[in-house]
């Protein structure tokens, strides 16, 4: 197997292993907490399609995971005056711990992940991946 593949597939298995206990605490999963932290993230991409070309996910997943937080009470759907054609979606309060307690963890992840890295070599490796990320967007395209 091609090494970087490798590191890809292990890197996602030890992101599964640390967010489970949270999707478990929180009946959610995996999608739907990624829904939750793409929303919460402060950038103006804040529709399923951009969710979607953003993560990579199915649209059925992020749909799904859409209507399940909204029932939950977690997230807000709303159109934006003038353009009834997206609905935008937004945070709600209730979805604050969850929130935090994600990023927590993503914060461990990052840490496990570049343990033993240099302030350096972890610049190259987010300017590199940063690259990787642009290639993959253009076969996306």
């Amino acid at each position: 197997m091609i090494p970087l593949i490798e590191h890809i597939y292990a890197s996602k298995g030890l992101y599964q292993q640390l967010i489970n206990p949270l999707c478990r605490k929180y009946d959610l999963t995996d999608s739907q907490v990624a829904v939750l932290l793409y929303v919460a993230d402060p950038n103006p991409a804040d529709t399923a399609a951009k969710i979607i070309k953003s993560q990579r996910l199915k649209k059925s997943l992020v749909s799904m995971s859409i209507d399940d937080l909204e029932k939950r009470g977690l997230i807000t759907s709303y159109y934006k005056e003038g353009d009834h054609k997206s609905k935008h979606l937004k945070v709600n309060e209730e979805a604050r711990p969850i929130i935090e307690e994600a990023l927590r963890i993503q914060e461990e992840y990052y840490a496990l992940l570049t343990k033993g890295l240099s302030e350096k070599d972890k610049v190259t490796l987010n300017r590199c991946m940063s690259l990787v990320n642009m290639n993959i967007s253009r076969y996306d395209s």
